[in-house]
């Protein structure tokens, strides 16, 4: 009996000191605060079980090919490159102040993900690290198309670094040429 009390005590404990720490402000959410040894871990925990969870087994179902990668290239630099950066092209300055930083998409670590899960963190986002979620704006094809590119990243050709670098955007709309107006 004493041994519980002292287990339910113990857990009350936490809970009030925890609440003390977040209703105090004590907890520090700057962006420009890095995070602890134990919020990444628990964060990457949680997100790598979320993953594993939900992320479909699937393997990308486009091949390959030269024109898969240029259009994965041109999402990639769309949508990823600000945050990501790519080997030999540093993130924008959007990506330098995110905080946890956004992964180098070419580390062993993210290209050990399956598919189905790159698939997954593209599609759906992660909360509160800065990724957004792309799946309610593109759609699965163009989706896949990114997958392919960040599989194809540790292997990139001089030509594709040196089209990332010169176009950190998206490409620009065609320019739009007002209609002549009808009257004098």
């Amino acid at each position: 009996m004493k041994f519980l009390l002292g287990v339910v005590f113990g857990v009350v404990l936490v809970v009030v000191a925890a609440a003390a720490v977040i209703y105090t402000g004590s907890f520090n959410t700057a962006a420009t605060v890095p995070p602890s040894r134990l919020e990444k871990r628990i964060a990457t925990l949680a997100l790598d079980k979320a993953v594993a969870k939900r992320a479909p087994a699937r393997t990308n179902p486009l091949p390959a090919t030269p024109e898969t990668l240029r259009e994965g290239l041109r999402e990639y630099r769309g949508h990823c490159l600000v945050c990501h950066g790519a080997p030999g092209v540093d993130p924008g300055g959007i990506g330098q102040g995110l905080n946890p930083g956004a992964p180098d998409l070419s580390l062993p670590r993210v290209q050990a993900r399956t598919d189905g899960q790159l698939f997954w963190i593209t599609s759906e986002g992660i909360r509160m690290t800065g990724m957004p979620a792309f799946g309610p704006t593109e759609d699965e094809e163009e989706i896949w198309h990114m997958v392919a590119f960040v599989r194809h990243l540790p292997e990139l050709t001089d030509e594709e670094v040196a089209e990332l670098k010169a176009r950190p955007g998206p490409p620009a709309a065609p320019a739009v040429t007002p209609a002549p107006s009808a009257t004098p």
